[in-house]
């Protein structure tokens, strides 16, 4: 078909296919609202619009503005030309690049590289030899130490003399960067290293230690009795100079690092006796349950939350209820689905709910802008969640929910679906009825018509012997059902099915009807799933005798 080999042609000019389709309907059709080429190419009207704006942000679409706002299309010639001419700008841009690269490149194939050896790995046990190793390691820093460790393993540490190492270290140039719990514990130690290392506070789940020297290797404890013997065997670690583990590491250390508050904010707060502003990891999912519920319950003016689905929600909505109840404001997005109605309908009282348009595992709790809980899914071993109250970290997790909240879906026009719910059911059922007595059905469906266009239908149901004329059936899910039977009548026309159905769960009024009429459709109307299937394997039955 030519239209498909214009698609196709047009993903080469940095269209996808969804924009493609988008682009030739508006080109045919003129002016448009997002919700008819939602209709045309059977998608929702929110994946609609965004590709449309993709468009216009292009230079291909325009918006006239009104009530609705339409959508038209540049001319052809226009758009194609605007891309050959970005293309040839990136093409000039790549050969300049090039030029830089070469250049670069023969910089660095005239030094003289250092012979390279197979990555090695070696286990170490005991904390003697654990320690013995971590001086020497810490003797071939040329650059930077990076450390995590618990309190009491920083103040082993200090104990066996390795302050003095880090001190020369300093003298020398090299950088130390230390993570570990600061508490009333460690202060003295933590004390002691700030003079000639730098330090930030993370509560740590479990006993962990990673060193990682420059580049070039690290270590990594696996099992640590956190006992202040220096005899135990239960200390191993492994050893290794493999480059890409120890730039993992590197990455896991910076993550942490960045988000970790400074050790002497901890260490004044720890002193006078106040919270202080720290990052925390949450080790079990009864400590993760029992954060989330505290949170909740000392909350006062307002609570964000990020679930996938209700199930995510570790507490129950009578928990919300009390909450609401004491004035604090709730805004809560997630996915609305069919499955999650009756917890929707219950909690709409309580909360202002947006349907998420992304489909991710996220999990956030933010009360009063003040501490944010935020779930890591799959991060296993590591903990199931981080709590932090400091004030960057929370204003960065408000603006991610802010900039998905901006880009949901009023719940209230979800829950549309609602009414919807018996023809999609009674869809399912009359699909199963067909099959078993032959029929070859799809739900949804598409046939092309005489013109060479691509139709969408809710259901398209063939009989093997006479496939050119099918039973096809659209159902009604918008208010304004002459609009819907004026759609389904030119497709119809094009596609000429033997019988052509409308399916609604309302009754429609006399106007309708006789429009109905005029173009051939039958309505059907059904309130419930089972009846709605039943009417549908009635039409088809009556075809089959004719």
């Amino acid at each position: 078909m030519a239209e498909e080999k214009v698609i196709k042609k047009l993903l080469d000019f940095g269209f996808d296919r969804v924009e493609a389709e988008a682009y030739l309907f508006l080109l045919r059709a003129g002016p448009c609202p997002a919700r008819f080429v939602a209709r045309k190419l059977g998608i929702n009207r929110m994946k609609a619009y965004r590709k449309l704006k993709t468009l216009e942000e292009r230079g291909l679409v325009e918006v006239i503005v009104g009530r609705p706002v339409k959508f038209v299309a540049t001319s052809i010639n226009e758009a194609l030309d605007r891309h050959i001419e970005e293309v040839k700008v990136k093409v000039s841009g790549l050969e300049k690049t090039k030029k830089e690269i070469m250049d670069y490149w023969k910089e660095l194939n005239s030094i003289v590289e250092a012979s390279l050896e197979e990555p090695r790995f070696r286990i170490f046990q005991g904390r003697q030899q654990v320690y013995d190793l971590i001086f020497k390691m810490f003797e071939k820093a040329k650059a930077e130490i990076r450390l995590i460790t618990t309190g009491k393993d920083l103040y082993r540490l200090f104990l066996s003399g390795i302050d003095d190492k880090l001190k020369d270290l300093d003298d020398e140039g090299v950088r130390t960067r230390l993570l570990t719990q600061v508490d009333q514990h460690g202060l003295e130690a933590v004390e002691n290293y700030l003079g000639f290392a730098e330090i930030r506070h993370i509560t740590l789940p479990t006993t962990m230690r990673f060193a990682i020297i420059d580049e070039s290797e690290a270590l990594t404890t696996f099992a640590m009795d956190n006992s202040m013997s220096m005899t135990t065997q239960e200390d191993t670690g492994l050893w290794t100079n493999a480059l890409n583990y120890v730039k993992a590491m590197k990455t896991f250390f910076d993550a942490l690092w960045r988000a970790a508050p400074d050790a002497r904010e901890v260490v004044n707060a720890v002193k006078a006796g106040r919270v202080p502003k720290e990052i925390r990891i949450i080790g079990t999912q009864e400590e993760y349950i029992e954060t989330y519920k505290d949170m909740v319950e000392s909350s006062k003016e307002e609570i964000i939350i990020i679930i996938n689905q209700f199930r995510d929600l570790p507490m129950n909505i009578q928990g919300l209820q009390a909450t609401s109840d004491s004035g604090v404001k709730i805004r809560l997005l997630t996915r609305v689905s069919l499955d999650s109605l009756p917890d929707i309908n219950r909690i709409l009282e309580l909360a202002q709910i947006m349907h998420d348009t992304t489909a991710t595992n996220l999990r956030l709790l933010i009360v009063d802008r003040r501490e944010v809980l935020l779930y890591i899914p799959h991060w296993e071993g590591m903990g199931q969640a981080v709590w932090s109250n400091l004030k960057a970290y929370v204003d960065t997790m408000v603006q991610v929910f802010e900039d998905r909240w901006i880009e949901g879906v009023p719940a209230q026009e979800i829950l549309q679906l609602v009414s919807q719910q018996v023809l999609i059911e009674g869809l399912k059922l009359a699909k199963n009825a067909l099959e078993g007595t032959g029929w070859v059905v799809e739900v949804p469906g598409r046939l092309v018509g005489n013109s060479g266009v691509e139709h969408t239908f809710s259901l398209v149901a063939k009989r093997p012997d006479r496939p050119d004329r099918p039973l096809v059936l659209d159902l009604l899910f918008e208010e304004e059902a002459l609009e819907q039977i004026a759609i389904l009548s030119v497709k119809v026309k094009d596609v000429k099915p033997l019988v052509q159905l409308l399916a609604a769960n309302r009754p429609l009024d006399k106007g309708e009807v006789r429009l109905a009429d005029l173009y051939g459709i039958r309505i059907i109307y059904a309130a419930e799933d089972q009846q709605l299937a039943t009417k549908i394997m009635d039409e088809a039955n009556s075809i089959f005798k004719k």
